[in-house]
């Protein structure tokens, strides 16, 4: 059994559409456009009739930066950085569904995520690492990995109607179309 870490960008989507998971899981840590992330993973997983889950803990007080509402932590590589939020997420997707008999948890993380230490390939070797350490076995992989989202997306081949449900979105749960995420999402379509 293989779960995804969805998102409802634009790269989790495509990786749902090429690899079809067993079960896809959102998660609201408490970042600010958690709602939104959720109806569009809802949505995304409705029309690819993948089983999707949605868990919930608050972080919001751990959050930094855009997308927890906050100044930028003095560290941050970038306005959206919240600290370890990777880790988070991969922990507790493995905690809810190693008693489901949930083999590998999958994450969007593509050539392009490399700015943040969570989004490079050595992060996701030892984090599987570590998993595969614990009860369970659970594996960690990134599909994408060494995918630019471009390239990703004209892989998969994901129809426009579904690509219109993705929301990437930092700052707002309605598209801001100026955050980080935003003007991504733009480019990406552009150039796919």
């Amino acid at each position: 059994m293989k779960a995804l870490l969805l998102s409802g960008g634009i790269d989790s989507t495509s990786i749902a559409y090429l690899h079809r998971p067993t079960l896809a899981v959102t998660i609201d840590y408490g970042q600010v456009v958690a709602e939104a992330e959720i109806h569009a993973s809802q949505a995304i997983c409705r029309n690819l009739a993948i089983p999707h889950q949605t868990l919930q803990i608050d972080c919001t007080h751990l959050g930094s930066g855009h997308m927890a509402g906050k100044d930028q932590a003095s560290i941050a590589s970038t306005p959206e950085w919240w600290p370890f939020r990777n880790q988070l997420l991969a922990t507790v997707a493995a905690m809810a569904l190693v008693g489901e008999g949930v083999e590998e948890i999958w994450i969007g993380s593509v050539a392009g995520d490399g700015v943040h230490g969570d989004g490079k390939l050595s992060f996701v070797d030892k984090l599987n690492d570590l998993l595969e350490l614990q009860e369970g076995g659970i594996r960690f992989r990134a599909p994408a990995i060494h995918l630019t989202s471009e390239a990703l997306l004209k892989l998969a081949k994901v129809p426009r109607s579904i690509l219109g449900w993705t929301f990437s979105c930092h700052v707002s749960r309605h598209p801001c179309g100026r955050c980080r995420g935003c003007i991504k999402h733009e480019e990406v379509m552009i150039g796919a």
